[in-house]
């Protein structure tokens, strides 16, 4: 059996951007993991400034039950793709210290000093019990500039780099609010990336949209610029095709260059 992992930085980040793909690889008889990268626990008495202010926001007090929350959601939410998950230790950037401690850190360049955090990720990886010598690897393109997506989409080079076939996800809804962003984040990936691929999810379009719905402490957030986010999705999913159906867009990773 063929193995793909999908590499998340966040509970939420398969689900909204290429669910559909997971649950078409699923019905072709694929085993298929959704890997969240960031996804450790939440230490309340180390929190620094920039957390304490997200955590007010989001109105969050009890971390171990948002935690908890945020968990079964994703596994409910992997279910209804015919998913595994996997959960993996590194703390989200808002929780690394000082390092990130505005939005425009936040959504900017990721520090030098954790550039190599890329490749103890991709190590990690190809050291869970489902990784095959054969593993496709799928990674967000990081459409929206969050450090934390540009961590796993640089784990995704790292990875290419030895062999893996790696490919990249549109990252939602990031490319859907913001197709500007999208359109940088390209431009600046120029000569990374192949071409790009569509993945048809006429018939699992819906699945997707069922997963996220599982993330129902996430949905009012992720999509406050909308009304309905079914809709949204619907939308954005059949603008590249029009009347050929919804897809699903990736482009292949290249290896990197090596240094001159």
């Amino acid at each position: 059996m063929s193995t793909a992992l999908f590499l998340s930085p966040h509970y939420d980040d398969v689900a909204l951007s290429c669910g559909g793909t997971v649950a078409d690889l699923f019905e072709r008889g694929t085993q298929v993991v959704i890997v969240t990268i960031f996804g450790g626990e939440v230490v309340d008495d180390v929190l620094g400034d920039f957390a304490r202010l997200k955590h007010s926001r989001w109105g969050l007090t009890d971390m171990d039950a948002v935690l908890e929350r945020r968990q079964a959601e994703d596994a409910a939410a992997s279910a209804t793709l015919g998913a595994r998950t996997r959960w993996l230790g590194f703390p989200d950037a808002i929780y690394r210290g000082d390092r990130y401690s505005a939005d425009a850190e936040l959504y900017g360049p990721v520090k030098p000093v954790e550039r190599a955090l890329a490749r103890h990720i991709s190590e990690e990886i190809q050291s869970l019990p489902e990784w095959r010598l054969d593993s496709v690897v799928y990674v967000p393109l990081a459409a929206g500039e969050h450090v934390d997506h540009q961590l796993v989409f640089m784990t995704g080079q790292v990875l290419a780099s030895s062999g893996v076939p790696v490919l990249a996800y549109e990252d939602c809804p990031y490319a859907i609010h913001s197709p500007q962003g999208l359109d940088r984040r390209l431009t600046e990936l120029a000569g990374s990336l192949g071409p790009a691929e569509l993945v048809p999810i006429a018939a699992t379009l819906d699945r997707r949209l069922d997963a996220i719905a599982a993330y129902a402490t996430q949905v009012p957030v992720v999509f406050r610029f909308s009304e309905d986010f079914r809709g949204s999705v619907r939308a954005f999913a059949n603008r590249l095709n029009g009347a050929q159906g919804p897809v699903e867009r990736f482009w292949p990773v290249l290896p990197l260059s090596p240094p001159p």
